[in-house]
């Protein structure tokens, strides 16, 4: 009897290997000065979160009278996922959602063909929404301000709808995504628990109606961004698509575990405030939950071994609490 693969293969929507530069080199130099008058130099760059993700880079700029300007230089795993940005950010802000300009690109790096594109970005004023290590008092004004960007972008779905752009927009209903997870196949299908998870969730996302919306595609707090009173701007569209509108909260019940910083959205409530102002009962939340503890399983986490023990069991765990809220009719 052949083995189950204990590693999971990467995603099959992302560039497999990801190999983006490993720094700043001549080609994104001569990328970003193109977005500034000639003579401009660049004086340095970092990455926003270092020691966590290499991109995107914060580049300092220097013209030629002195003045230093500052601007962003992306890149990211997700195939497509920086072109699609590029040309929705002019919509969005056409539309009245307060977002980074684009500077310069969407182009690919010809030494860097499996890195995909690189494009550059104006930088936005404000600071990430408090998350990781966030005290309670941060915690509760995220909690509020995530709920308020979200419904902005919920709001864009029927302007959007009439963009040219949107043609290029994924419609991700929940019945596509689960046919996925099961053509994609692997050694999950073959763990007890989520085969019967997928089995239990065939018909219901089958009968599941529900619209979908206009969606950034990931509701991290640290792409939303505010003033320290109000919310004043959004980023990250790389993943931007037409999905459920209440999928994209599961995520905070799956990492509750994370207590630097995903855990902060069980810690205030966050799932729990978000369904009681839309009106959604946890029965009609959990075939969402039971979907996402699915696909996060398959995409990254191994069916054995101690290498992702702690991260496995507190997922399966959630898929267990949400299988047993199904129930026979949803939203």
């Amino acid at each position: 009897m052949t083995p189950l693969v204990t590693e999971i293969p990467y995603p099959f929507d992302h560039y497999s290997p990801w190999q983006p530069p490993s720094g700043m080199d001549s080609y994104q130099e001569s990328l970003v000065l193109s977005a500034y008058p000639e003579g401009s130099r660049v004086i340095e760059a970092n990455s926003y979160r270092p020691g966590t993700m290499q991109y995107p880079l914060r580049v300092s700029v220097q013209t030629l009278d002195g003045e230093k300007k500052v601007c962003v230089l992306k890149a990211d795993p997700l195939i497509g996922g920086v072109e699609r940005e590029g040309r929705l950010l002019p919509v969005l802000a056409r539309l009245g959602l307060s977002v980074p300009s684009v500077l310069a690109g969407p182009i690919v790096h010809p030494d860097y063909p499996n890195a995909g594109a690189l494009v550059v970005l104006s930088e936005m004023r404000g600071k990430p929404l408090p998350w990781l290590d966030a005290t309670l008092t941060e915690i509760d004004v995220t909690c509020r301000l995530l709920q308020e960007g979200v419904a902005a972008m919920h709001q864009l779905t029927e302007p959007i709808g009439y963009e040219d752009v949107a043609k290029e927009l994924p419609e991700k209903t929940m019945l596509s995504e689960l046919e996925g997870i099961i053509h994609r196949g692997g050694p999950w299908l073959e763990v007890g628990l989520f085969s019967e998870a997928v089995q239990r969730l065939l018909p219901i996302m089958a009968g599941i109606q529900t619209p979908l919306v206009f969606s950034n595609g990931d509701y991290n707090p640290l792409n939303f961004l505010w003033d320290g009173k109000s919310l004043i701007g959004w980023i990250d569209f790389t993943g931007a698509c037409f999905e459920d509108p209440h999928i994209g909260f599961a995520k905070f019940m799956i990492w509750a575990f994370d207590s630097y910083g995903w855990g902060a959205g069980v810690r205030g409530g966050l799932v729990e405030r978000y369904l009681y102002a839309r009106d959604v009962s946890r029965s009609d939340f959990a075939p969402r939950l039971a979907l996402r503890c699915v696909w996060r399983l398959q995409r990254d986490t191994s069916v054995a071994g101690e290498k992702d023990a702690f991260q496995r069991e507190a997922i399966l765990t959630v898929l267990r609490h949400a299988l047993a809220g199904l129930k026979d009719n949803h939203l």
